[in-house]
C-alpha cells in the first residue's frame, strides 16, 4: 500500500511527528510538505496520513485548504489524520471537528492527537515572546509517543 503523509507546519513539531509515523510503518511512505507541494498527485496513493498544527484552535491553513480542496478524491483513500497541539488531549475532537469537513473525519480509519512542543527557536521574536508570556509557570507541552504508535497500529489493522 503506497502512502502519504501530507502535513503542514508552524514550528516543526508536525513534521517531526511525520517523520516518527514515517519510521514506524511497514511500509516507506512518501513525506510531502504541503507548504512545499501544494498539489500532490493522490492518485499515486492508495492511503493519506493528514498531519496539522493547531494554533489558538485553527490548523494551518495550507493544510485545510488541501483536505477541502482534494475531498472527493481523499475519500477513496485509506485516511487517517493528527494534530500536534499545545493544549491538551480535551480539545483534540473539537478541533478536527472546527478545521476539517465532516466527510472526511468520517472517512478516516485512525484519528491522533500526538500533543506538542514549544520549538522556540523556529518562531519569529513576537511569537516566541506572547508564547512565553502566555505558557509562564504552565507545565511544558511534549510529543506524545505512545499515541504514535497507537495511531500507527489502527492505521495499519
Amino acid at each position: 500500500m503506497k502512502t502519504a503523509i501530507i502535513y503542514s507546519t508552524w514550528s516543526g513539531t508536525v513534521e517531526k511527528c511525520a517523520s516518527e509515523i514515517s519510521k514506524k510503518l511497514s511500509e516507506e511512505p512518501e513525506i510531502i510538505n504541503i507548504k512545499k507541494d501544494p498539489s500532490p498527485k493522490l492518485k499515486e496513493f492508495d492511503a493519506v496520513i493528514v498531519g496539522a498544527s493547531i494554533r489558538i484552535g485553527k490548523a494551518n491553513k495550507e493544510i485545510t485548504e488541501f483536505v477541502r480542496r482534494n475531498l472527493e478524491d481523499l475519500k477513496s483513500k485509506r485516511l487517517g489524520v493528527f494534530l500536534c497541539m499545545g493544549s491538551g488531549e480535551e480539545n483534540f475532537e473539537e478541533y478536527l471537528s472546527q478545521n476539517f469537513p465532516k466527510e472526511f473525519l468520517d472517512k478516516c480509519k485512525t484519528k491522533g492527537f500526538f500533543g506538542g512542543e514549544f520549538n522556540l527557536e523556529r518562531l519569529g521574536f513576537l511569537s516566541r515572546m506572547m508564547l512565553k508570556a502566555a505558557s509562564k509557570g504552565k507545565p511544558q507541552p511534549h510529543i506524545v509517543s505512545s499515541n504514535i504508535d497507537k495511531f500507527v497500529k489502527d492505521f495499519e489493522a
